[in-house]
């Protein structure tokens, strides 16, 4: 699509300055905002479910209202001019407020509601055996867990939900990180498997297991069983390793059914530790890349009930470590 800028108006032209009867059009000043965020018209389509076409005809309305241009194309790439540059910040708080005035006119008078995004591994093994902890500390609010769609972090879905608990470090214009904790990587099995093969203590005889030493899958070395068995400070080489399991959730339930000893998040078994259908029999839990954040945008950030989850989820991470003890 080819988008034409304005030049900026003569110097004699008249100085109007914008009154609530002059305001530019208010689909016209939404359009601005998400392309400036974006840097693409049709990365902004996509949030708005226009087309392309749709954004820059809302684009240029501004322009001609404003008498210069707001973007400018460098090497094929949208970039914001000194007026958007300018502009950008005021508007894009402009339309933060109007969404957090909207959403308390609807929350007013209405029982509180409180919608979280997770991946699906977290929401079944995190905050499911907490849910009745986080009824309690939420109080009278009506909890929704959703799930988290695989691969990179989807704009539509955060924006219709309050916020994410989510372990990548991808950032997104406009939202708030707050950290929660650190993940780490341990080795676990089911009981009647480490006495069986009298592991407890004894590292070495990992070497007597025939295919099953279980593993996962994934771009983070610490879950390689040669990488941790390093920093472990145990020095042995496994000649046969067993099966790989793509997601964590289906390793977990194997190491639980007795097929062997598997490297997991810490996160994922607490429960498991805690109850002892699990136990960590060799080694110690090692730090991985996984951080946990709470995602949210600036105006949710500061809802009553995305406080009390932030602090939550802090306070229970004391009893993550004990369990691994």
């Amino acid at each position: 699509m080819r988008t034409e800028f304005l030049s900026p108006p003569k110097a004699n032209a008249p100085l109007r300055l914008p009154t609530l009867s002059r305001l530019p059009p208010l689909t016209a000043l939404r359009a601005f905002v998400v392309a400036a965020r974006h840097a693409s018209f049709s990365r902004a389509a996509d949030e708005l479910h226009v087309s392309t076409a749709a954004i820059g005809q809302q684009v240029r309305i501004l322009e001609t209202h404003l008498g210069q241009p707001l973007f400018s194309r460098q090497r094929g790439e949208l970039a914001l001019t000194d007026a958007g540059a300018a502009l950008y910040p005021g508007m894009a708080e402009a339309f933060e407020t109007m969404v957090g005035s909207l959403s308390d006119l609807l929350r007013s008078g209405s029982r509180p509601r409180l919608s979280i995004l997770a991946c699906p591994s977290f929401a079944a093994r995190w905050l499911g055996p907490r849910l009745g902890r986080i009824s309690d500390a939420l109080g009278d609010v009506e909890l929704s867990i959703e799930t988290l769609d695989e691969g990179p972090l989807d704009r539509l879905q955060l924006d219709d939900a309050d916020c994410a608990i989510v372990a990548s470090g991808e950032r997104i214009a406009g939202f708030v990180y707050e950290p929660l904790f650190d993940d780490a990587v341990l080795a676990v099995c089911a009981p009647e498997f480490a006495a069986r093969h009298r592991l407890t203590g004894h590292p070495e005889r990992l070497c007597d297991l025939s295919g099953e030493i279980l593993r996962g899958s994934g771009s983070d070395g610490a879950f390689e069983w040669a990488n941790w068995l390093r920093s472990c400070g145990i020095h042995i080489r496994l000649a046969k390793l067993g099966p790989r399991f793509s997601h964590q959730p289906v390793l977990i339930e194997a190491a639980l059914a007795g097929h062997g000893i598997a490297l997991v998040r810490q996160s994922l078994v607490s429960e498991e530790l805690k109850n002892g259908r699990l136990v960590s029999p060799i080694g110690s839990p090692q730090p991985t890349a996984c951080r946990y954040h709470l995602l949210a945008s600036q105006e949710r950030r500061r809802q009553p009930e995305i406080v009390s989850l932030i602090a939550l989820l802090r306070d229970d991470v004391p009893s993550l470590n004990a369990a691994a003890a």
